[in-house]
């Protein structure tokens, strides 16, 4: 299993324009993705915040090339500063800490 923890800051303006693309990924698309356990996105203020978990690596990977993410992650990075994501994966025992 693989849980990865997606943190940014929102870019204040730009809080109702994330909301609604993080809804469509959450929503739209997560639900049917084959080795996706969970799919959640928060706003807390101005952070955002997704809790993904998948079955194996090689699920995340084949989510992570649809087409549905590379639409709509570039629409994401476009509401956080910098356009950066701060994620935190959980692998089995190992964890590592990425900025993408």
């Amino acid at each position: 299993m693989i849980i990865a923890i997606v943190k940014a800051r929102i870019i204040e303006e730009k809080k109702e324009e994330l909301k609604e693309i993080a809804n469509i990924l959450q929503y739209d698309f997560s639900v049917n993705e084959k080795g996706c356990e969970q799919y959640e996105s928060y706003i807390d203020g101005n952070t955002f915040l997704t809790i993904e978990r998948w079955s194996s690596q090689e699920e995340l990977d084949i989510h992570l090339e649809a087409e549905h993410v590379k639409k709509y992650v570039p629409l994401l990075r476009e509401c956080v500063e910098d356009g950066i994501f701060d994620v935190q994966f959980i692998k089995s025992n190992d964890v590592s800490f990425v900025k993408i």
